[in-house]
């Protein structure tokens, strides 16, 4: 799964860089306020994203 994140602070919305194959919690910094965000992604969003891609893909190494 790919992330969009939108900032708290300013709205400015970008992507996280790596995928995201697991439930964990990270935090990034905003390319434009320079604002600390955490994003936490649990596995009902994972499974949410399976969905909407059409269903389960194998991480890439």
């Amino acid at each position: 799964m790919r992330a969009i994140v939108t900032c708290e602070c300013c709205g400015h919305r970008q992507a996280v860089a790596r995928p995201i194959g697991q439930p964990e919690s990270f935090h990034v910094v905003c390319h434009e306020c320079e604002g600390v965000l955490k994003v936490e992604v649990t596995a009902h969003d994972l499974s949410v994203a399976e969905r909407s891609a059409g269903g389960p893909r194998k991480a890439r190494v």
